[in-house]
């Protein structure tokens, strides 16, 4: 990221509690456009459950989240992609018996006029917005190197390769925002290298923001533009990759365990 961009999204003092149990305490966070943001933090940091607060599968107890300036606190997941919010998750969930191509397109279906009413009715251009699609949808397959599959059904597919799929059913709605959750989990060495400049390369062709819950420390801290670190629910430092990675309560969170 080059100059500083327009803030996009915006977290204040958001705060959720599951019983007597305090799982985020007040944090607060920026995204801009076009950065990728990395959060990191030890297992029970509060990572999930502030990636899902975002995209509303969760609801804070305290605090508020802004989209370009506008609450999307009232709104439920299912509003999150007319936001401009994509994401991924760890559990990958494709359609198993419908195709790569297809499973990719319900990405787009967001912003498009769909059904028979608009076949019947939209005449030429509402063709023409789905031979568009069309060309977009191939143009992500081939961006994730899974044009040569797109007919074939998922349920042939690996691990590695439906992380590709559900990547790019993300990217189909355009976001603003892509949120990306554990996509280097279960990945090999080469793999991981490979979703490194993939990462890089959506953000600068969409021009998408990227917010990166991820626990391969050396992926987050090579691509990110600033990184966020939380430890029990809190935030604990906010910066650049190598001012979180020498944090001193960042150091302290990962005593003990796997820095990748």
């Amino acid at each position: 990221m080059g100059k500083q961009e327009e803030l996009l999204l915006e977290v204040r003092n958001l705060t959720i509690r599951f019983g007597g149990v305090v799982a985020l305490n007040s944090i607060s966070l920026e995204i801009y456009e076009g950065e990728i943001l990395g959060l990191i933090g030890p297992n029970g940091a509060g990572k999930t459950t502030l990636f899902n607060c975002l995209s509303r599968l969760y609801r804070q107890s305290e605090g508020d989240i802004c989209v370009k300036g506008e609450s999307i606190t009232p709104l439920g997941p299912e509003d999150m992609a007319a936001r401009g919010i994509g994401r991924t998750f760890q559990n990958i969930a494709l359609f198993e018996t419908m195709s790569v191509f297809d499973n990719v397109q319900t990405g787009a279906q967001f912003g498009m006029n769909s059904g028979i009413a608009a076949d019947i009715f939209g005449g030429s251009k509402i063709r023409q917005e789905r031979a568009q699609e069309r060309d977009r949808i191939m143009h992500l397959l081939e961006l994730l190197d899974l044009a040569d599959i797109a007919d074939h059904t998922i349920t042939d597919q690996n691990f590695a390769v439906r992380k590709r799929i559900e990547f790019a059913r993300a990217l189909a709605a355009n976001p603003s925002l892509l949120m990306l959750d554990e996509p280097a989990g279960g990945l090999n060495r080469e793999e991981v290298h490979h979703l490194e400049d993939l990462i890089r390369q959506v953000r600068d062709e969409f021009n998408v923001a990227v917010l990166l819950v991820e626990h391969h420390l050396n992926l987050v801290m090579k691509v990110s533009d600033r990184v966020v670190a939380m430890d029990f629910g809190q935030k604990i430092a906010d910066g650049l990759p190598h001012e979180v990675r020498s944090h001193p309560q960042v150091l302290q969170a990962y005593l003990g365990e796997e820095a990748a």
